[in-house]
Order: C-alpha cells, then sequence, then structure tokens
C-alpha cells in the first residue's frame, strides 16, 4: 500500500474518531439559541449520580408528626403515639397496633417484590416506625437534567419515577370500571333484557365499591363486587416492538367470556372506555370500539416505563400480590441528591478517561507506532460503550462503569496475546509479514474462545437478573462483539500504517535474530 492511500485512510479513520468524541463527550453553549448537551450528558444515570424519587405510603389511620400538630385537640384526643408516627385504630380498620404493623410489613414484602419484577436499576423499600413505607427509586436523570442543563428533562424523568411510585404502590382490588352514568346493557343481562340504557347509579351497593378514584372522578365498576376481576387474567406483562410499548394481558377461558360481555357494554357506552384500576388507581384506560373476543389482550402505552409500571402493578395483583392495609393517596414525591455526591458523575468519567489514558500511554511506550494503533483501538472502543449506553437507554450505575473498564481490559489483554505471539515470532527470525500472519493464525482460537465465553456469560447474566446487574450484562454483551471486531481492526490499521515503512520490526518495537546468512 502507497503513503498516500495509508494517509487518506488513516486521516478519515482519525477525523470520524475526533467527530465521534466531540458529540459524545462536549457539551456547548450555542449562542443564545441555547445549549448543546453531548450523548454523555444524555445518559440516564443512577441513584449514585443524581439521587432518588421517594415517598411515603402512610395507612389509613396512621399520620406523620407535623399531620398531627395541624389537628384540633379534640382531633388529636384519638391518636396515639407509635415512634414519630400517630395511630387512630378506629380509622385503620385493625383492633391492635400489632395487627396493622404485621400487615405493613407483609405489603412491604409484596412492594419490594413489584420493585424487583420492574427491573430497576436500583430501589429502596423501607418500613418507618412500623406503620408506613417508604419507597425510593432512582431519578433517572441524566448529567444534564441533574445540573439543570435540560430542565425539561428533569421534569419528564422526576414525572416518570413518580409515576412508578404511584403505580407500583396501588392498593386495593382490581376491577373494570366505566366514567358513564349510564350504559346499554346487553340482551343476556338479568337486570335488563331490553337493550336499553341502564342507570348505573341504580345498582350501587352492587356494582361500585371504592368507586371515587385518586383524581376525584366518579367512576361504576362493570362487575359485581362479589366477582374476583383476577380470575379474568392468568398473567400481564409489557414489551417494546417496532417503538410501540405494550401492555399484554392473557387471559383465562373465563376471563376471554367476561371481557367479551364487558367490551360490548363499554363499546355501547358514551366514552367507549374501559378503566382498568387497582383500588381508586387507575392504571390503564382501554378503548373499545367493539366487542372484543380473544385469548390475549394487547394496548399501547406512551413510554416503555409506563408499559412496564402498569404491567408490573398488575400482574402482582392478579397473582395475589393484593396489599392487605388501605394506604392514604400518595402525596407528591419528593428527590434527593446524588448519593455519590454532586461531582460522582464527573469523578467516574474522569476515572474511566484516566484508565483510557494509561492503556495508551503503556501502548505507545512498549509497542511504538503499533501503540498507535492500539490506542485508536481503545479510543473506538470506548466511544462504542458510550453511545451504547446511549442508544440503549442504559441507567448507568457504579457497577456499569466498572463493567465498561472490564471491557477495555479484555481487548488489552487479547491484543496481548497476539502481540506477543508476534514477537516470539520476530525472535525466530520471521519477517515481519510472516510473523504477522502466524501470530494471528496461532492465537485466533484462544481469542475467539474468551469472547464467546464472555458472550455467552453476558447474555445470560443481561437475559435472567434484574437491575444494575442486567444493565452491566448488556453493555457487557455490546463490549465482547466490539472488543472482538477492533481485535481485526487493529490488525488492518496494522496493515494500513505499516505498509509504507521500510523497518516494519521498529513500527512495532520489535526485533528480529539475525543468522549469518541473513547478514
Amino acid at each position: 500500500m502507497s503513503k498516500v492511500k495509508s494517509a487518506i485512510i488513516t486521516s478519515l479513520v482519525v477525523i470520524a474518531i475526533i467527530v465521534a468524541a466531540v458529540f459524545g463527550v462536549a457539551s456547548y453553549n450555542i449562542g443564545a439559541a441555547g445549549r448543546y448537551n453531548s450523548i454523555a450528558a444524555n445518559i440516564p444515570l443512577g441513584s449514585e449520580f443524581t439521587g432518588y424519587v421517594y415517598t411515603t405510603a402512610y395507612p389509613e389511620g396512621v399520620i406523620p408528626a407535623d399531620r398531627y400538630v395541624a389537628l384540633t385537640e379534640e382531633e388529636q384526643s384519638s391518636y396515639e403515639a407509635h415512634g414519630g408516627l400517630y395511630v387512630n385504630l378506629g380509622d385503620s380498620g385493625y383492633d391492635t397496633v400489632e395487627e396493622l404493623e404485621s400487615a405493613v410489613a407483609g405489603d412491604a414484602k409484596i412492594i419490594s417484590s413489584r420493585f424487583a419484577a420492574r427491573g430497576l436499576a436500583d430501589y429502596s423499600v423501607t418500613v418507618t416506625d412500623g406503620l408506613a413505607i417508604t419507597a425510593a427509586v432512582p431519578s433517572g436523570l441524566t448529567y444534564a437534567a441533574y445540573t439543570g442543563n435540560s430542565s425539561v428533562d428533569r421534569s419528564n424523568a422526576l414525572n416518570a419515577a413518580s409515576t412508578t411510585l404511584g403505580y407500583l404502590l396501588a392498593d386495593g382490588e382490581l376491577t373494570l370500571r366505566t366514567s358513564d352514568a349510564s350504559i346499554t346493557l346487553g340482551s343476556d343481562d338479568e337486570d335488563d333484557s331490553s337493550g336499553s340504557a341502564v342507570d348505573m347509579t341504580r345498582f350501587e351497593d352492587e356494582y361500585t365499591d371504592a368507586d371515587v378514584l385518586g383524581d376525584g372522578s366518579k367512576t361504576y365498576s362493570f362487575v359485581s363486587v362479589n366477582e374476583d376481576v383476577t380470575e379474568y387474567f392468568n398473567s400481564v406483562s409489557s414489551f417494546t416492538f417496532g417503538g410501540a410499548h405494550v401492555v399484554n394481558f392473557s387471559l383465562t377461558q373465563t376471563g376471554r367470556e367476561r371481557i367479551n360481555y364487558i367490551s360490548t357494554l363499554a363499546a355501547s357506552s358514551s366514552s367507549q372506555t374501559i378503566y382498568v384500576c387497582v383500588g381508586s388507581t387507575r392504571l390503564l384506560a382501554i378503548t373499545c370500539t367493539s366487542t372484543i373476543d380473544s385469548d390475549t389482550l394487547q394496548f399501547t402505552m406512551e413510554t416503555a416505563s409506563a408499559a412496564s409500571d402498569v404491567a408490573t402493578a398488575l400482574n402482582s395483583v392478579v397473582n395475589g400480590g393484593k396489599l392487605s392495609a388501605d394506604y392514604a393517596d400518595i402525596e407528591s414525591a419528593l428527590a434527593t441528591s446524588a448519593a455519590g455526591g454532586d461531582l460522582a458523575a464527573v469523578l467516574a468519567l474522569v476515572s474511566f478517561v484516566v484508565v483510557l489514558l494509561v492503556l495508551c500511554v503503556c501502548a505507545a511506550i512498549k509497542y511504538k507506532k503499533l501503540g498507535g494503533v492500539l490506542s485508536m483501538s481503545f479510543v473506538i472502543l470506548s466511544l462504542v460503550l458510550l453511545y451504547a449506553l446511549f442508544i440503549l437507554g442504559i441507567q448507568v450505575s457504579y457497577a456499569v462503569v466498572a463493567t465498561c473498564g472490564l471491557v477495555l481490559v479484555l481487548f488489552a489483554a487479547a491484543n496481548l496475546v497476539v502481540l506477543g505471539e508476534v514477537r516470539a515470532q520476530c525472535a525466530k527470525g520471521k519477517t515481519m509479514q510472516a510473523a504477522v500472519k502466524d501470530a494471528y493464525k496461532r492465537t485466533l482460537l484462544p481469542v475467539l474462545d474468551i469472547h464467546i465465553v464472555i458472550l455467552v456469560l453476558a447474555i445470560f447474566v443481561a437475559s435472567v437478573t434484574h437491575g444494575a446487574v442486567a444493565a452491566s450484562g448488556l453493555i457487557l454483551v455490546v463490549g465482547a462483539i466490539a472488543s472482538y471486531a477492533l481485535y481485526w481492526f487493529t490488525r488492518l490499521m496494522w496493515f494500513v500504517l505499516s505498509a509504507p515503512q521500510r523497518n516494519k520490526f521498529a513500527f512495532g518495537g520489535f526485533k528480529r535474530e539475525v543468522y549469518g546468512d541473513d547478514e
């Protein structure tokens, strides 16, 4: 290869790296028009870097100290102090504080299982003074949002975290409801076979328990209070496909028959809507313009997070995860600062960059110009990981940062193996071309094997675990594939850059054993 071709290819690669790096890590103001936040600044971060969003659920009859002091003396007389909380057993529905504590402890376990099933990178569920449940989830803020450089993203992330808490803390029975005071009953309805509009308020005792939702809207149940709606469903799950975020219901035979009937009623109503509720929390609004007759139901939601929240909460209730106590409406969620300090994200990035620089410098010292090729590959691998975190929406935690560092070490180890073999072949007196060819041939299977083992392990971890561990597994999948691809990219760039060089041994810092006949 000529020097011109070598220079052109190298220049194009370097330009591509620089452009990707600038967009990847550089944030800057764009005059009066606003601010460009880099790819790194737009990656969702874990609680270590941006803190938690939390709220406390109080059972009916239990209030915190600040609400207690706001009561009149007559109202305070009905409460007893219990740690930092105050309890009125008459309003709680329990005969003793011990019974209420037991119910709250059981509910905390159910809520913890919901958070685990939701697959959050991090969460916390604790019992406060035995009578209240405090739940916290990562804020999910990007660095730009956390520092105030993206107020819209900050608002959206905090709202999403608050919504997750509201859904996963939902208590009460699963019901299917309508906002219409009258619906058209079908011919098989025992109350009215005429098919005429029927006033639902006439059946309030039979059909409407907990008929006022959390937003204050009046609703009416499509089924009687004696009917268990959870028997309609085998399971509820969520998935994203083609940009659509779907909540998927698997129906039992009874469920198919009852949904067929209920959807007929809903289609004849003015709103043509079925509200899926847990207690006073409306989780899903299903639009019905015609009768539904299927073993499965699928409905889309605006975001993957909302679909997963709804599916997790409903699946919990369907499979026996109904909370025992009745809890007051969840108040506004609050945000905390970063668990690792306000500079945690910056320090994590700096630490990764330091590791990258150390690898690049060591490569350059040991392998001369070839070290520059390795440095180029290290930078490309780092950018691949950065863009993968952004595109896949992986929430970055300390574990994910450590996994990215592990990928760099894996790539370095693979190259050390092949370069060590090149050095050994050169020492035997082979030409550089022959030494490189033999070295890659000899190390092909060992390098391939280690990448396959790590890839399989990463896929397994990403598939069967949740939270930060699953996120680490997913980025390790990307890293293993990228590492192996760049292993061959290094071989290509070695050829491109060394081709014009007269002394190819000096290019890589190698030495050839010279025999008498070669002098």
